[in-house]
């Protein structure tokens, strides 16, 4: 064993500097103590982390080591470390409060949660938060991991005692954060290694059994004495797959702090796993390995857009999916999808449900990567809203962000010299973030798309009269969707920035409908039609061409969900193409009046 090595702080913000020919590099690498201030206004401590390769919006994995432990010690024995720089893995050490955990450690593990997920200096990859806990840190991370599901998409509880007959009544009777379901009917993939199986591990087994709708009869294999898989009767929805295993070995669990051990766990029960948005219990889906199924990377020096000469050169990534279902020789339509503030390339094909879309209908998928802002921030002063992570600027160049519309021009140059993409049916989708940027490819670059489908944004700001007007020469059409349970867009469309926008839009093509003729946020009595969860308000040219529909959806957060994306080809999409020398827009066929 290597010798002990103490924990970094963290640095100041104003010390780190961005190399534009390594721009998606984690800057902050190695060991750190990880300070957490407690709602009560004490504060705890954790260690963290980050492998010497890093980059941008990994998995996280929270440990919780038994009392009396040295965190680095750990990270070193349980074999986390070696694969932390493998898997491209963030690792966060949880720490006892005066050596010792106590029986409850719900305020202080929800806590480093929600702090982690503000990714500070790093962007930490929420929807694959894991948690492995051993010895008497087991039973805390399963109290908290049963609670809020949503936090962790798998837990490994190494040397748990099991559950009480009084927290099994407490889940089976309390409403989770939806309507209707239990919090004993959420799905958690587990991991459970017990001393033996007393009545009380045997609770615990049946409860995540049904939770994960598992089969009746296990499977034994060589790393563990049981396995339970989702039952394959139950598929689950296009939203949420059924792929929770319930894993469990009678041991001890000190066998479990092993290289080998980790590897086992990671490989089998976290790896491929995650618990993306959409409602507020988090979907979890399995979208294995995204380089397996056929994402391909890409790098190039592009221009910022800064000098007209274009020598102010930055490394900008992408991702491209090309399924087995596209006919080789064939040209075919392709959708540009843009991630989230934080996200990255390979991670919003899948969570999107994008890539499975493209699977099932046989298009070219693209995942750009966006910039982030050259300027940094004390560590003091970091939000949420501020922090240095990927985010797409959805105008020109500032003077610390490059422009992703003159990137946008490069790389849809790029994707025509490179695939054999249909000109005339090429997309524009993207979420947040992202979705601020589809809405600034509708605005000012019309002439390479025929239809956009922004998810969870608005951007009335780039409508504004004072900016650069958009491009209005070639007409667009546009499917917006937003979430009524979106904290960030409270209210759906019914938010002044979304009026603003659905106004701009209808003034645009001369729309049939005013803004008044609906009522949004509502229970959808005014909308043109429901289809199950969706209110959809749809917006007409004189003779009926849909250029604007507005979808809400009444349990979504944050996010977009697979069935938004089927929804958004079959039904919109497909409907519409542009002749990109003429700027013509023909909807199923003949040309669009506006």
């Amino acid at each position: 064993m290597n010798e002990k090595i103490k924990a970094k702080a963290l640095p100041d913000a104003a010390s780190l500097t961005i190399d534009p020919k390594h721009y998606y590099r984690q800057d902050v690498v190695g060991y750190y103590e990880f300070p957490c201030p407690m709602e009560d206004g004490t504060m705890r401590s954790a260690k963290l982390y980050l492998a010497e390769n890093s980059i941008y919006t990994q998995p996280t994995v929270f440990l919780l080591p038994p009392s009396g432990t040295d965190a680095w010690e750990f990270l070193e024995e349980s074999g986390w470390k070696d694969l932390a720089e493998k898997e491209n893995l963030y690792l966060v050490v949880l720490e006892p409060e005066n050596g010792a955990w106590k029986a409850d450690e719900t305020e202080y593990i929800g806590t480093m949660v929600k702090y982690i997920n503000t990714r500070p200096f790093f962007a930490a990859f929420a929807s694959k938060f894991y948690g492995a806990a051993y010895g008497d840190g087991a039973d805390c991370l399963g109290l908290y991991s049963r609670r809020y599901a949503k936090s962790f998409a798998g837990v490994a509880l190494l040397g748990t005692t099991g559950m009480s007959q009084e927290e099994k009544t407490f889940l089976e009777t309390t409403d989770s954060p939806v309507k209707g379901i239990r919090l004993s009917q959420i799905q958690m993939p587990v991991w459970a290694v017990a001393a033996e199986e007393t009545a009380a591990v045997s609770r615990m087994l049946e409860y995540y059994r049904k939770a994960d709708h598992s089969q009746e009869k296990a499977e034994k294999t060589a790393w563990a004495d049981r396995v339970y898989r989702p039952d394959p009767a139950g598929s689950g929805s296009l939203d949420e797959d059924w792929c929770a295993d319930v894993i469990f070995s009678v041991g001890n669990w000190k066998d479990c702090v092993s290289e080998e051990f980790s590897e086992t766990l990671y490989r089998h029960l976290f790896k491929g796993t995650g618990r993306y948005t959409g409602n507020a219990n988090g979907a979890l889906r399995h979208d294995g390995d995204m380089k397996e199924r056929g994402f391909r990377f890409f790098s190039e020096m592009v221009p910022g857009g800064f000098r007209e000469d274009q020598t102010d050169l930055y490394e900008r990534q992408w991702w491209v999916y090309v399924p087995d279902t596209v006919e080789p020789g064939k040209k075919v339509p392709a959708v540009f999808m843009f991630h989230g503030a934080g996200g990255f390339g390979i991670e919003i094909g899948d969570r999107s449900g994008w890539a499975r879309v493209a699977e099932k209908h046989g298009f070219i998928l693209i995942c750009p990567c966006a910039s982030h802002d050259n300027k940094v921030r004390k560590a003091g002063h970091m939000t949420l809203s501020n922090i240095h992570r990927t985010r797409w600027n959805s105008g020109g160049p500032t003077e610390s962000v490059p422009g992703e519309l003159e990137f946008m021009d490069w790389l849809y140059r790029w994707v025509l010299d490179h695939y054999p993409v249909d000109e005339t049916r090429v997309y524009a989708s993207g979420q947040s973030s992202g979705g601020m940027m589809a809405w600034a490819c509708a605005c000012y670059r019309p002439d390479y798309f025929a239809a956009a489908a922004p998810f969870s944004a608005t951007t009335p700001d780039i409508m504004a009269k004072e900016m650069v007007p958009p491009v209005e020469g070639s007409p667009i059409a546009v499917m917006a969707n937003m979430g009524l349970a979106d904290k960030i867009f409270e209210g759906g469309f019914s938010t002044d920035s979304a009026r603003k926008l659905v106004e701009y839009w209808s003034r645009r093509y001369r729309l049939d409908h005013d803004w008044s003729d609906f009522q949004f946020g509502g229970d959808g009595r005014t909308a043109t039609f429901k289809d199950g969860k969706f209110n959809n308000y749809v917006f007409r040219t004189a003779d009926g061409v849909p250029m604007l529909r507005c979808v809400e959806t009444e349990t979504k957060t944050h996010a977009v969900l697979p069935s938004e994306c089927e929804m958004a080809w079959t039904q919109f999409f497909t409907k519409f193409t542009k002749d990109v020398k003429s700027g013509v827009l023909y909807y199923k066929g003949r040309p669009v009046e506006v």
